[in-house]
């Protein structure tokens, strides 16, 4: 099974259909999602452009959002999870075939995407909890950590659980 996750045909269409219905009228605007995750760029594209928007976000998870599907769930105003949802977070993970000096580089620009997601992350944490420390949030990066949907508004990486009013 290959699920292609964020890449360049994603980033696209979500970024010129968000601008579309922008330009008709700021009215909210409603996506439903289910990510595994995928390409950084791509994802972090569409993570501006969410982040972007005038328009009140609201993102829905039916399924998972994982990896970098969890980090554009956390673009929107509102994060909502369907109750057998999950979502995944993590580092995320790299391969680089190629000069050493070339993979050095990789490696110091993954290492600025970490930071970045660090912070990123720790900030939806610390609204729900200003005790969540960076120590533990890097230790659920560190390995894949599944979230229900529960958990993840127990956590702040969402804002309710679908049904839950």
């Amino acid at each position: 099974m290959n699920e292609g996750g964020c890449d360049y045909l994603m980033a696209e269409r979500a970024i010129k259909n968000i601008h579309i219905l922008e330009s008709v009228n700021k009215e909210p605007i409603f996506i439903l999602m289910n990510n595994i995750g995928g390409d950084e760029y791509h994802g972090f594209a569409i993570y501006d452009a969410i982040k972007a928007c005038e328009s009140h976000v609201t993102i829905k998870v039916f399924g998972h959002a994982m990896s970098m599907g969890s980090i554009i769930l956390q673009a929107a105003d509102d994060r909502i999870m369907a109750p057998t949802s999950r979502q995944m977070i993590h580092y995320g993970t790299w391969g680089v075939v190629d000069h050493a000096k070339t993979t050095q580089k990789w490696a110091k620009e993954g290492e600025k995407i970490d930071k970045w997601i660090e912070q990123m992350y720790l900030a939806k944490m610390k609204e729900k909890n200003s005790h969540f420390t960076l120590a533990r949030l890097q230790r659920m990066l560190d390995h894949d950590t599944f979230l229900t949907a529960k958990e993840s508004v127990e956590c702040g990486l969402a804002d309710k659980v679908l049904g839950d009013e």
